[in-house]
């Protein structure tokens, strides 16, 4: 099998020829031009001949347009740091209104996918990240989860005002990437969790933003919704266009994979948390990726990091052990 055919099969509930397996995870000083992030992505495909490439763009490209600023950092183990964001009152979010596609962290975005689709091979499948919007929402915020909470006490329709023009944007750039040729989305919330949200509140409120931006991705047959922390609203997502179900089954609350598969009945990913990727020793990720694929028989599995690899501090020793595990 190549690569797609191998993904497919996976995600069809096949039997695939081995499991597909790909990490990602960020390139701090690359990834701020569209050229230095095509170049970072497909050399670190390259290197560890991975089943696919999903793009691990800068995560404020999505909010830059709305003056989020940021000093780009120059260190592999650092943040970029956030000189300035646009929301300081509940009432800030009714001011924004939808961009252009022609912003230019968003434009920069479609030429990196453009220059890597160039240089990989036809078989390789490119998933592009897209957050939702709520996600979105606590980057104009600063990452300050907890103010954004008290705005949507505050003043919900002010901040559902805010979503919808966060939704119209990202539904309009999902489209561009279909029409582009990408396989499928990224699509990443660390809001659908019970530690932040319950989930008649996500389903409430953010639930129809996300299937918003999602629409035009229906056309797409490689959909990965990662749902990011611990106690995750698992068969609250389940009706999503999605073809893989991404979660940390490390954390204490969340299920197992095998599990979740079993409520799902769709392909699952993950496998091998990114702590033990980045401290542990290559044999012991070679068995949480062993242990992954025995307990779905080698099916509806798409090995990899249950969230972001921690780049600078993950050897490559460790990241050949995640790669060689699907052959041995």
């Amino acid at each position: 099998m190549n690569r797609r055919q191998r993904l497919q099969a996976a995600i069809s509930g096949g039997t695939p020829d081995r499991v597909p397996v790909s990490a990602w995870g960020h390139f701090y000083p690359r990834e701020t031009s569209a050229l230095a992030l095509a170049d970072v992505m497909v050399e670190f495909f390259d290197r560890y001949d991975w089943d696919y490439l999903k793009v691990h763009a800068r995560a404020s490209y999505h909010v830059e347009g709305w003056g989020f600023t940021y000093e780009p950092s120059h260190d592999p183990a650092r943040l970029h740091a956030c000189t300035g964001y646009p929301i300081n009152s509940a009432r800030d979010w009714a001011r924004l209104e939808p961009l252009s596609l022609d912003t230019p962290a968003l434009a920069e975005q479609i030429e990196a996918l453009r220059l890597i689709r160039k240089r990989i091979a036809n078989d390789v499948p490119l998933i592009m990240t897209v957050f939702s919007p709520l996600d979105a929402a606590e980057k104009l915020v600063d990452r300050n989860g907890a103010l954004l909470k008290q705005h949507i006490e505050e003043a919900p329709e002010a901040v559902e005002k805010g979503l919808a023009a966060i939704a119209d944007t990202f539904e309009r750039f999902v489209a561009l990437l279909v029409k582009d040729g990408v396989d499928g989305l990224y699509f990443s919330t660390k809001w659908a969790n019970n530690v932040k949200l319950s989930t008649q509140q996500y389903q409430r409120l953010v639930r129809p933003y996300d299937l918003q931006v999602l629409r035009p991705a229906q056309a797409l047959w490689c959909n990965i919704l990662h749902l990011c922390e611990d106690d995750v609203q698992l068969e609250a997502m389940a009706d999503y266009p999605i073809h893989v179900f991404h979660w940390d089954s490390y954390t204490p609350n969340n299920p197992s994979l095998a599990e979740g598969q079993r409520q799902l009945g769709l392909a699952v990913g993950g496998g091998v948390d990114s702590p033990t990727l980045a401290k542990g020793t290559p044999q012991s990720i070679i068995d949480k990726a062993r242990a992954a694929i025995a307990s779905l028989q080698g099916r509806s599995l798409v090995l990899g990091p249950g969230c972001s690899v921690q780049v600078a501090a993950t050897s490559e020793a460790n990241l050949r052990a995640l790669r060689r595990s699907v052959d041995i």
